[in-house]
C-alpha cells in the first residue's frame, strides 16, 4: 500500500504525535503513532483526526 503523509492532527506538544496519513490509491486514511506503527484505518478523515483527538486525551 503506497502511503503519503497528508495531515498531522493537532496535537499538545508534550503528547505523543499520531499521523493521519492518506493512501495515495485508495480511499483508506491511516492513524499511526510516532513510531510509524498502525494504530486504525478509517474510511473518512474526519474519522481518523477523531481517533487522534481522542487518543491525545
Amino acid at each position: 500500500m503506497v502511503r503519503k503523509q497528508h495531515d498531522n492532527a493537532p496535537a499538545p506538544a508534550a503528547q505523543l504525535a499520531y499521523k493521519v496519513v492518506k493512501s495515495e490509491k485508495d480511499r483508506w486514511w491511516e492513524v499511526r503513532d510516532p513510531q510509524d506503527e498502525l494504530v486504525c484505518v478509517t474510511v473518512y478523515k474526519l474519522g481518523a483526526v477523531e481517533v487522534v483527538r481522542r487518543l491525545a486525551t
